[in-house]
């Protein structure tokens, strides 16, 4: 690569000359020296195009003969470069020095960063740096959130930028080496490398311009004409920062969990592996009722938060929270406000209110997926294996077989073990249909996967029965409808057939039980009708007055119209914001009193009473939001099309079972609503590496 070198030199500097010449020759490159300008040799009155009232202004301080003579030598070294025919040109001062690698380089940035004006190969100060390519030689190119860095002892340079650089830099108004990095003001693409390209000689410690008396500080004005320096280097600085968060144009890297061909060191593979369990141990919830999934989902977003600020913060590849990020980080933050308010009011904290502060970590969780998650096929086989081996493990055979209800080991009771299954079958329902799209399985394999599904949809199904949830039922039949019509959308032979036969053995098991559906359920169904009936006629309370009132409705059913009564006024009373934690307090003094119960047994209510209509809209936006985000992946072909049609029923069934259930205080329902909205920032981030998503709409 022919590369001019344009070198600026006083004449009567030639000890400089002299070890920049040698280092230039041990290099095997060659010098085009600028007779610099000798800013003693000038008279103030033979400056030109300069604008001195204002370079006084900004600066604060008297512009110096040196700081005038650097500043036209430079724009005389970029008159010769556009003078020759050089594609790229190199400008230094006679204060660096050449290595043998500084070619290699200079050459490894000019690939990795084919647009561009200038590049800054030697700074001297560089705070904040944001990366956004990095050469083959290891050089980091990017932008300082923080300057001026000082210096301009060595930049790359494009013919358009030397032309833009005379263009909009003819008039001096601020020295050279502030000039030429201020890209946010001339509109030139302009970089800098983090580390010096060139080394700087020992004579750099004294300054051609100021001296060795320092005269810069000399020249400063008396401090009220400082103020506008002051000024307006505060707006400049503000400038900066702003430009420097916009991603540049240039080629964007591609980060490691990005790369196919990434390093999988030890330590690597150990945090995937730790990774993957902690994933795992963040839907055991479905297996077994406990606070797991706080524990590993805590363990996963810490982890993943510690990687982001020490490395991707730093890069331009790195994956935003985006405004709905915000949001959620906002949410928990004012929950955590009216919390404290409460407790340093009252000293209570109320029941289950921390899992509202969860929020803080969805973003998170869902970039520690982007980190960690490289083989999601793997993932979800283990997710069948364990189902299958924790269904097996806690279905109540014998209690099955004599006709009663089973008291599962592995939930606090029937309904949550109830839901747990649900979940299991609408997963299974998809990891069928996952199997049947894919092209690299061969026919044992294949087979395996479906004996694997086929045993886990057969428990599943039997729990479901067994259990005898009627909520569980209610939802699980509105889904396998909605189901039927995705499917029936899509038209895949293969799914169809699936879909066909999982309904055929759900409509046989419906069939060989119909007893125990009936005298569970019958009852219900019955008063539900005659309940929706009288709401409409009468309006909501009234009708739930006179259905506690009576004799014949269901005591379940009466016990839960109690809760939703008592729950509905505390309500009323806080429509928009709700009661916060403040709520048990009212709770005391509520019209009914069926059990010494302070959960609601509906999902909604438990919502609505502590953060309102405000609560309500924040999580239905959200989910919203991240059904979105799913779909679009699966447009986009970055994940599989099973993925959609899973997350929306699961999403349906758990939204269908907390009208009659509050699913969302239990640990399957906070671990649902947790990874839930994980994987809708998981997709978000996805489609970012992709450049799916427009900057403007997560910076």
């Amino acid at each position: 690569m022919s590369l001019p070198i344009f070198a600026i030199n006083l004449d009567r500097e030639t000890g400089r000359w002299s070890e920049l010449l040698a280092s230039a020759q041990a290099a095997g490159l060659t010098l085009q020296r600028i007779a610099a300008i000798d800013g003693r040799a000038l008279a103030k009155e033979d400056w030109t195009e300069i604008d001195l009232p204002t370079a006084r202004k900004l600066s604060g301080r008297d512009i110096l003969p040196g700081e005038y003579a650097c500043y036209r030598s430079h724009i005389q070294a970029l008159e010769m470069f556009l003078a020759g025919g050089g594609a790229y040109g190199l400008i230094v001062e006679d204060d660096v020095l050449f290595s043998e690698n500084t070619m290699r380089r200079i050459q490894a940035i000019i690939a990795a960063v084919p647009d561009f004006d200038v590049i800054k190969l030697n700074n001297h100060r560089m705070s904040f740096f944001m990366r956004a390519v990095e050469t083959t030689e290891g050089d980091e190119i990017g932008r300082a959130l923080h300057g001026p860095q000082g210096s301009a002892a060595a930049y790359l340079v494009t013919r358009e930028g030397a032309q833009g650089l005379l263009s909009a830099l003819a008039v001096m108004k601020m020295p050279w080496d502030v000039a030429i990095e201020r890209f946010w003001d001339t509109g030139l693409k302009v970089y800098s490398v983090r580390k010096n390209v060139l080394g700087f000689a020992a004579s750099s410690k004294i300054s051609g311009i100021a001296g060795p008396s320092g005269s810069y500080k000399f020249a400063r004005l008396p401090w009220p004409g400082r103020l506008d320096a002051g000024a307006f280097r505060a707006k400049d600085e503000l400038s900066r920062v702003h430009h420097v968060l916009l991603r540049p144009p240039l080629p964007r890297e591609t980060p490691d969990y990005a790369r196919d061909d990434a390093p999988r060191n030890n330590l690597f593979l150990a945090l995937a592996a730790l990774a993957t369990l902690a994933i795992l141990a963040m839907i055991s919830s479905v297996w077994r009722e406990a606070d797991t999934y706080r524990y590993a989902g805590i363990a996963l977003a810490a982890v993943a938060a510690m990687r982001w600020f020490r490395q991707d913060l730093w890069t331009y590849s790195k994956p935003l929270i985006g405004w709905v990020g915000g949001l959620c980080l906002g949410w928990s933050l004012y929950v955590f406000i009216r919390l404290a308010i409460v407790y340093f009011g009252t000293h209570q904290l109320g029941a289950a209110e921390g899992i509202y502060l969860f929020p803080l970590f969805y973003a998170t969780t869902g970039f520690a997926l982007l980190l960690f998650v490289r083989r999601p096929g793997r993932l979800v086989l283990w997710f069948m294996i364990l189902s299958l081996v924790f269904l097996a493990a806690d279905t109540g055979y014998s209690d099955i077989l004599h006709g009663t209800r089973p008291e599962p080991w592995l939930f606090n009771n029937p309904i949550h073990a109830s839901v747990a299954a649900g979940f299991i079958f609408l997963c299974t329902l998809q990891f069928m249909a996952y199997t049947a799209q894919r092209t690299d399985l061969n026919q044992i394999t294949r087979s395996l996967y479906w004996a694997l599904s086929a045993a886990v949809l057969l428990f599943a199904l039997a729990n479901i029965i067994a259990l005898r949830s009627k909520g569980v039922w209610l939802a699980l039949a509105l889904v396998l409808l909605l189901l039927a019509v995705i499917t029936l959308a899509r038209g895949h032979r293969r799914e169809l057939m699936i879909g066909g036969s999982v309904l055929a053995i759900v409509a046989a098991g419906v069939v060989a039980t119909h007893n125990i559906f009936w005298s569970t359920a019958g009852d219900t169904m019955i008063f539900v009708r005659s309940l929706v009936s009288d709401a409409l006629s009468h309006g909501v309370l009234p009708a739930f007055d006179r259905a506690i009132a009576s004799n014949t409705v269901p005591v379940a059913a009466k016990e839960r119209l109690m809760l939703w009564a008592d729950a509905i006024e505390v309500w009323k009373r806080h429509p928009i914001f709700g009661a916060s934690s403040s709520w048990l307090t009212e709770w005391q003094n509520r019209a009914y009193h069926p059990m010494i119960f302070n959960v609601f047994h509906n999902g909604y209510l438990e919502i609505a009473v502590r953060y309102g209509v405000v609560g309500l809209a924040f999580f239905g936006f959200l989910y919203t939001w991240s059904s979105r985000q799913v779909l679009l992946a699966v447009r986009a072909k970055l994940i599989a099309p099973a993925a959609w049609s899973c997350y929306i029923s699961t999403l349906v069934f758990f939204a269908l079972t907390i009208l009659s259930n509050s699913n969302n205080r239990l640990a399957i329902g906070e671990a649902f609503m947790w990874l839930a909205a994980a994987f809708g920032f998981y997709c978000f981030y996805l489609r970012q590496q992709k450049n799916l998503v427009e900057p403007r709409t997560y910076f």
